[in-house]
């Protein structure tokens, strides 16, 4: 926090002020003079380090102030990265705290008495330094901690992406190999039975699994390029949309009544016109293979900021037709669509034995 460093600052001048005050009458006015001078300077101690530091050189020299210059040394080498200016402050502390200045009076060069001044000059020169210097290693510790975190975090998602894009490719393909072969047979013999079918309505009939085999391999290929598309691409925008409903209620049928009057407001973000397409397209393949020529009505509608899309259809009215292969998962995906977009999917039988599918899209702030 940006307090600290003010409140450790301020805690430090007040304890080399009790300092100054607690030696205040060991010395002459000069004496108390450079010893409030080297407390008042630790303030600014993290801006100017070394001015701070040799203003407190004086009053380490009158031989009983020792707080303000340790805390001085300290904060050069936690901070300083020289350590030729380190170790030059080192020395200069031990030097002024050793010296026999005339102001001290008479010195006693006694064995035990000198030896005792250069322990103690020892200790005040290099105790702070060795703190200081661990506080920077330890902060250049963190520092590299939080690096090889961060380096180790972009490689597992590095490789998680390139497994994501592996198993897309792989995806791709077997799409193209395998599905995109047999929609392509689809077409080529509905084409064939087209040529040479002997009626209109087998005609007919051949056109139209001809023209929906050419749209699967359209949305086909659309998708194989979706999936090979890099994982930060983004969603693309591309796709059908609102303005392709009424097309894809015409294909299904006389049978199915549309009420679109939001296909005109081209205001709905892409996304959302997306999800309100595949719905109602899943809804109506629903329809053909569980309900076949059931009466469907498809209404499409905004709703204040919301796009409800309701595809509810009544009772078949004939036996079933061949049971076609399915995964189950269609109104899974509409409604992890519609929960990607922040709305709703309701899917639920109605009392008269038809069905209801009805799903909100928040419009956004597109819309908004």
């Amino acid at each position: 926090m940006r307090w600290q460093p003010v409140a450790l600052d301020a805690a430090m001048v007040a304890v080399a002020t009790v300092e100054v005050w607690a030696t205040r009458s060991m010395g002459g006015p000069y004496a108390l003079a450079a010893s409030s001078l080297a407390a008042a300077a630790l303030a600014l101690r993290r801006r100017l380090p070394l001015p701070v530091f040799a203003a407190t050189l004086p009053a380490l020299s009158l031989g009983y102030i020792w707080l303000a210059p340790m805390a001085a040394l300290y904060t050069i080498a936690a901070g300083e990265r020289r350590r030729r200016v380190v170790a030059a402050c080192t020395a200069a502390v031990a030097f002024v705290s050793f010296y026999p200045w005339p102001w001290l009076g008479h010195v006693n060069w006694e064995p035990a008495a000198t030896v005792l001044a250069v322990l103690l000059s020892a200790l005040l020169a290099t105790a702070p330094t060795a703190l200081g210097l661990l506080a920077q290693s330890r902060r250049e510790l963190t520092a590299r901690l939080a690096e090889l975190a961060a380096g180790r975090e972009r490689e597992r998602r590095l490789a998680a992406e390139q497994a994501v894009v592996r198993e897309r490719t792989r995806m791709a393909r077997e799409m193209h190999d395998t599905v995109a072969h047999h929609i392509s047979l689809i077409a080529v013999q509905s084409g064939a039975l087209e040529v040479t079918a002997r009626t209109d309505d087998a005609r007919a009939a051949a056109g139209a699994v001809r023209e929906l085999s050419r749209g699967a391999l359209d949305e086909l290929r659309r998708m194989v390029g979706l999936l090979r598309l890099p994982v930060d691409a983004g969603q693309p925008e591309d796709g059908p949309g609102l303005a392709d409903l009424p097309a894809l209620l015409t294909a299904a049928g006389p049978a199915v009544r549309g009420d679109l009057p939001a296909v005109e407001d081209c205001a709905c973000p892409a996304p959302v016109q997306h999800a309100a397409y595949r719905t109602v397209q899943e809804a109506l393949t629903n329809v053909r293979k569980h309900a076949p020529g059931a009466v469907t009505d498809v209404v499409l509608r905004l709703v204040g900021d919301d796009l409800l899309v309701a595809v509810r259809n009544g009772p078949s009215d004939g036996a079933p037709g061949p049971a076609l292969p399915s995964g189950g998962h269609g109104l899974t995906g509409l409604r992890e669509r519609a929960t990607q977009l922040g709305g709703t999917l309701l899917a639920e039988p109605d009392p008269d034995g038809g069905f209801l599918v009805r799903a909100v899209l928040p419009l956004g702030e597109t819309r908004r």
